[in-house]
């Protein structure tokens, strides 16, 4: 471009002096996806699980109704391998390992993302590695000083409050309190009976607090969440509306987490501590009940902190991190005592760019020792992982990774009466994936083929008679399949398209009746789409999705799996000056289904939001 001729005005005054600006960024290696802060918006949904359950891969467990619990499991390694990261940090559950993600609001994120094996970047630190696959919650820094309140009511007696402020970009605080009553009607219905009911002791009443505050490197993260449930069991054959196996269930979650980042310069260090405190409330006797009567109360706290530090030079980044946890549980169970948990884990990772090929490996030390009364033997472990991609050209890229890593028995599988066994192993699994991306301006398109092999699974298997199981190492399970993504962007309107097919099976044992049979709840097909569309004051989205049948027991010999389904959501959206009204509709065509046996899942229901902005 021609310069312009300088006019009578100084030239120098119109140079001005900037400080050194450093980017940096890393390919991913590893396959991802995500979900953006604008489709959040337009899903016809209010937890994360709703978000996950469109992404390729995932297999999410729903007990039914808002209450019922929710957890994720990424190409059939099961939920305790599957880490969730909020802000970067890892949100723990000592006792059972898993991560009810029904507790955690799409209301204050920025996006969602699921990552097989592990991301890629400088100052990860160490527990980030010791998961098969991660989930990534971004929360949303806020640009303005702002206000929002709104007001929904629902199917089912459902009510939710929610009010945030945001002061100017350095943070905000978001309350939520949600009501329902959740006597939806179902049908179930299989080869041998056809019954219709109404789900009872299926309420909910939650309260959630949120704060987030930003200064500078800083973030400080708090959160609060207090519900009370009722856990309305299984439905049973010639069932009328009184349940033989009801409980009810309290549960009160805090923490807080103080986060620092700094990684402008060559030299970077991260930082991190946290503390949780959880406490949880269990009670199921009642006369009704046919089940075990047990009415106990869990205690368990968390303390965490960690350190990473990065160099880089030239194509060469070298990280080093270190973090220790310190966890604990008590329980009015009998005859259970008393047990805290110190885990240490320890990593180094390089990340190596050289003309459009990426490697990155790193090797993870984790040390896991837990004190109580006849407690199981200390663990020492190495795992490694390494990960690479070759940029073919501008559009293509091709990548592969290989990672091992192990889950450690959590406290109720070592120490809960009648179940826990103290020597348990680990649960090892071994990941293999080599995938093609396609990226132009507005399409990007991933395929991933992929080899999972578990050994020793930590299984609960009945022990003497039908209330008493212990927990077991059992067995050598394989996985292989296919999974696929595409984000599709034009003007006003994005798709999102993905699908998997998957070959889940038990190689245990050559002789017994179960071999090769597929592992229970792993579909073989799935696929999920979701069309949104942003114009002027209008904004809405339609979400599809299938999952084949599934088979409910560790044998396939029974008449009678769990059937195929497809569910349809839709969700509409006017803005007119300060106000927002929306309407969405779940499961459209109000078709019966169930992603857990005798769990069924409610029908066609309706939400309707206001909200207003100030």
């Amino acid at each position: 471009m021609q310069a312009a001729a300088p006019t009578s005005k100084s030239i120098t005054d119109s140079i001005f002096e900037i400080k050194e600006v450093s980017v940096v960024a890393t390919r991913n290696l590893t396959p991802q996806q995500t979900i953006s802060r604008v489709q959040i918006e337009n899903l016809a949904s209010s937890s994360v699980a709703d978000a996950l359950k469109y992404m390729s891969g995932v297999q999410i467990k729903d007990y039914g109704g808002l209450g019922g619990q929710k957890t994720v499991n990424v190409r059939s390694l099961g939920s305790q391998h599957v880490g969730i990261y909020l802000d970067g940090v890892r949100i723990t559950n000592a006792q059972n390992g898993t991560v009810d993600l029904g507790k955690y609001s799409l209301t204050t994120l920025e996006s969602v993302s699921l990552f097989n094996a592990n991301k890629v970047e400088q100052l990860m630190v160490a527990s980030e590695f010791a998961s098969a696959s991660t989930v990534y919650l971004k929360t949303k820094r806020p640009e303005k000083t702002s206000f929002l309140a709104s007001y929904s009511i629902g199917s089912f007696g459902t009510h939710k409050l929610n009010a945030t402020y945001s002061f100017k970009k350095y943070g905000f605080i978001d309350a939520a309190y949600t009501h329902s009553d959740g006597d939806y009607p179902f049908r179930y219905k299989t080869e041998y009976e056809d019954t219709t009911g109404t789900r009872r002791n299926s309420d909910i009443d939650m309260m959630r607090i949120e704060s987030c505050f930003f200064f500078k490197n800083f973030e400080w993260h708090t959160y609060f969440f207090n519900s009370q449930r009722g856990l309305p069991g299984g439905v049973v054959r010639r069932l009328s509306d009184k349940y033989t196996d009801v409980g009810r269930e309290w549960d009160r979650n805090f923490f807080s987490q103080l986060s620092y980042r700094n990684n402008n310069k060559a030299l970077g260090y991260r930082a991190i501590l946290k503390y949780t405190n959880d406490k949880m409330h269990y009670r199921s006797d009642y006369p009704e009940n046919m089940s075990v009567h047990s009415n106990n109360q869990y205690h368990q706290q968390d303390i965490y902190g960690a350190a990473a530090f990065s160099y880089s030079f030239k194509g060469l980044s070298v990280s080093a991190s270190s973090d220790l946890r310190w966890s604990d549980l008590t329980t009015d169970v009998k005859r259970f005592h008393y047990v805290w948990r110190l885990d240490n884990k320890n990593s180094l990772s390089a990340i190596f760019n050289f003309r459009g090929f990426t490697l990155n490996a790193s090797a993870l030390y984790t040390s896991v020792t837990d004190h109580t009364h006849n407690g199981a033997k200390p663990l020492d472990k190495f795992t490694y992982d390494a990960l690479a991609s070759y940029k073919l050209n501008k559009h293509f890229s091709f990548r592969s990774f290989y990672k091992s890593v192990f889950r450690a028995p959590t406290l109720n599988d070592l120490y809960y009466t009648l179940v826990g066994n103290r020597n348990l192993k680990p649960e090892y699994t071994k990941q293999w994936d080599v995938g093609l991306c396609y990226n132009n301006s507005f399409l990007a398109l991933q395929v991933d083929a992929y080899y999972n092999k578990v050994t020793d699974r930590i299984v609960c298997l009945p022990l003497k008679g039908s209330f008493q199981w212990t927990m077991l190492n059992y067995g050598y399970t394989r996985c292989m399949g296919i999974d696929w993504s595409a984000n599709i962007n034009y003007r006003n309107h994005s798709l999102f398209l993905s699908g998997a097919f998957q070959d889940d099976r038990n190689l245990t044992n050559p002789d017994g009746d179960d071999y090769r049979d597929y592992i229970a709840y792993s579909p073989k097909w799935t696929f999920s789409a979701i069309y949104s569309l942003n114009w002027k004051a209008l904004s809405g989205s339609i979400s599809y999705m299938f999952v084949d049948k599934r088979f409910w027991t560790a044998e396939n010999d029974i008449e009678d799996p769990l059937n195929a389904y497809m569910c349809v959501d839709a969700k509409v959206a006017y803005r007119f000056w300060r106000f927002t009204a929306e309407l969405e509709c779940q499961n459209i065509f109000n078709k019966p289904y169930e992603m857990i046996q005798r769990w069924p899942m409610p029908g066609r229901r309706f939400m309707a939001t206001f909200k207003f902005t100030l």
